[in-house]
C-alpha cells in the first residue's frame, strides 16, 4: 500500500542503489559488458547491492507510477535527482518491470550481464514482457534476482499515514507554542531564547527532509485569536520547503528557518489594535505597521548572542517587505539587492498572508488564486527563479485547494503528483461524491486516465472552504 509519508534508515543506501542502477543501464547503453566504463558501474551497483543486504538482510526495489521504493522505503525524488527517479521509472515500466530482489551479492560481471539485457531490450523496443526479462537474464548466466511484473495500482491505494500525521501534528504544534513563548518574551523586554527556537525549527525541517506534505497541509491549521504566531511558523514551512526544493543543505535550511520564523519579530513593537485592526489604518498606523522590519532587524542585534551577528536573520527581518524591484519597504538610502535567504521568505510570507481569513479582508483569497498571484508578480515583486520552483513545489492547486471536479465531486488537494508534468493534476481527498452527499472519500490522482486514455477527474474550480463548511486542517490532522 502507497503512504504519503514513509521514513526508513534506508533512505541514504536506497538513493544510491536508484543512481547506481540508472548509471550502470546508460552505461550498458552504450558499452559491451566487458568495457572498462560499464564495469566501474557495475561495480559500484554491486557494492550498493551488498550494502543495503547488509543493513537489511535483503536487497528489492520496486516502481510505481510516480514512486521508487527500496525494502518498503518510499525513496524521495529531490530536485537534483528528480530526472534520475523519473527516467528509471520509464526505462523499466518500458520493460513491463515492476521492479527486483536481489536473494544473492552479484558480483562485477553478473551486474554487468544484468544491466546489458536491460538495455538491450529497452534499445531493441522490445513489448513490456517480465517473463522475456527472466528468460534474456538466464540464458546469459545472471542468478540470484528475482524480476516483478508491474503492480495493479489503484488511486484507493493511496493513504496518509497516521503516525506520520501524528508527528507532523506534533511537530507542528509545537513550533506554534515555541513561536508565542518567543512573542510574549519579547514583548515583555525578555531575552530572545534562541536555543528553544532553533531546536523547533530543527524539527520541522527533519519533517520537511522525511516528508513535507503533511506539514504543508498544516499550514491551514490557523490560530485566529492570534494570526502572528501562525503565520510565522507557516513562513518558515514555506521557507524551508522550498530550500529543499532547490536543493539547500540540511545547515542551511536551518539557518534559513531561523530567518524565516524571526522574520516578523518586529510585530511585537507595534500595538495590536493596529495589527489586528479590521479597517484601513490610518498615515500614522501605517507607518507603525511598516516599523516592524527595521524594528525586527535591530531586536535581533540587541539579543545576538555574544560574538556573533546573525547576519541572514537580520536582512530577512529588515528586507521581507522590500520586493525584488526595491518598491516596498523600509526605505532605502542606496540601492541595494535582497539577500538570497529574504527573496525565499518574501515567497513564503506572501503566500501564507495572502490564503490566511484576517479580519481586514472583504475577500478571501483562495491557495490557487495566490500562487497566480506570485506568477503575475515575478521579476517585479519576486524572484522569478524561486517562484517558479515554489509552483513545481506546490502545484497549481496548492495543498489545502478545495476544487469542484468534472465529475461534481468535492476535494481538497492533498499533495502534489510526484511527475512535474502533472504540476496541474494533484493528489486530492474526495469530500462530497457527485450528488453532493458528504462522505470520507479515498485520496485519488486526479492524473489517473480511463481505458481510453481520458483523464478520470479534472478540476473545473476552485472554491471558498467557508462557501462549503469545509474545514481544511481537519482533513490533515484527522479523526
Amino acid at each position: 500500500m502507497k503512504t504519503l509519508a514513509v521514513s526508513s534508515p534506508t533512505q541514504g543506501l536506497g538513493r544510491d542503489l536508484v543512481q547506481n542502477l540508472f548509471v550502470a543501464l546508460r552505461s550498458a547503453q552504450l558499452y559491451e559488458p566487458s568495457n572498462a566504463t560499464l564495469r566501474a558501474s557495475a561495480g559500484r551497483l554491486a557494492r550498493t547491492i551488498e550494502e543495503v543486504h547488509r543493513v537489511d538482510g535483503v536487497a528489492r526495489l520496486e516502481v510505481g507510477a510516480n514512486i521508487i521504493v527500496v525494502n518498503e522505503s518510499r525513496i524521495r525524488s529531490e530536485l537534483r535527482t528528480h530526472s534520475v527517479h523519473i527516467n528509471l521509472i520509464r526505462f523499466l515500466r518500458s520493460l513491463g518491470i515492476g521492479g527486483f530482489e536481489w536473494t544473492a551479492v552479484p558480483d562485477v560481471d553478473q551486474a554487468a550481464r544484468f544491466v546489458s539485457v536491460l538495455a538491450r531490450l529497452e534499445q531493441a523496443d522490445a513489448e513490456p514482457d517480465p517473463d522475456k526479462v527472466v528468460s534474456r537474464l538466464q540464458s546469459v548466466g545472471v542468478k540470484g534476482v528475482n524480476v516483478f511484473g508491474l503492480r495493479v495500482e489503484t488511486t484507493e491505494e493511496i493513504t496518509i499515514d497516521p503516525d506520520a500525521r501524528a508527528r507532523a501534528e506534533r511537530t507542528y504544534r509545537h513550533g506554534v507554542a515555541v513561536t508565542a513563548q518567543l512573542m510574549d518574551s519579547v514583548r515583555s523586554g525578555r531575552t530572545l531564547q534562541r536555543h528553544r527556537v532553533r531546536r523547533a525549527v530543527q524539527s520541522i525541517v527533519d519533517q520537511i527532509l522525511d516528508d513535507e506534505t503533511l506539514l504543508l497541509g498544516l499550514t491551514n491549521l490557523r490560530d485566529y485569536s492570534e494570526p502572528t504566531f501562525t503565520h510565522c511558523v507557516n513562513v518558515a514551512i514555506f521557507a524551508i520547503a522550498l530550500g529543499q526544493k532547490i536543493g539547500l543543505s540540511r545547515l542551511e535550511l536551518y539557518d534559513l528557518g531561523m530567518a524565516a520564523l524571526l522574520h516578523d519579530l518586529g510585530k511585537t513593537e507595534v500595538p495590536n489594535e493596529v495589527l489586528n485592526k479590521p479597517g484601513a489604518l490610518t498615515a500614522e498606523e501605517w507607518h507603525q505597521m511598516k516599523s516592524h522590519s527595521w524594528r525586527g532587524a535591530r531586536r535581533i542585534i540587541d539579543d545576538r548572542p555574544a560574538d556573533t551577528l546573525p547576519i541572514r536573520e537580520m536582512l530577512v527581518a529588515f528586507e521581507h517587505h522590500l520586493h525584488l524591484d526595491l518598491s516596498g519597504y523600509p526605505a532605502l538610502f542606496a540601492p541595494r539587492e535582497q539577500s538570497f535567504y529574504t527573496k525565499i521568505v518574501e515567497i513564503a510570507d506572501a503566500f501564507d498572508a495572502g490564503t490566511t481569513p484576517r479580519i481586514y479582508k472583504t475577500e478571501p483569497i483562495t491557495p490557487a488564486d495566490m500562487i497566480q498571484i506570485l506568477y503575475d508578480g515575478r521579476g517585479q515583486r519576486y524572484d522569478p527563479i524561486l517562484v517558479k520552483a515554489f509552483i513545481s513545489l506546490l502545484g497549481i492547486y496548492p495543498v489545502g485547494c478545495v476544487c469542484v471536479l468534472d465529475t461534481f465531486e468535492l476535494v481538497v488537494v492533498v499533495a502534489t503528483d510526484p511527475d512535474p508534468k502533472h504540476v496541474h493534476r494533484p493528489r486530492a481527498k474526495i469530500l462530497a461524491d457527485f450528488e453532493g452527499n458528504r462522505i470520507d472519500g479515498p485520496i485519488v490522482s486526479l492524473a489517473e486516465k480511463d481505458m481510453s486514455g481520458e483523464y478520470v477527474r479534472t478540476v473545473v474550480a476552485v472554491v471558498e472552504p467557508e462557501r462549503y463548511g469545509v474545514d481544511v486542517a481537519r482533513v490533515f490532522l484527522g479523526p
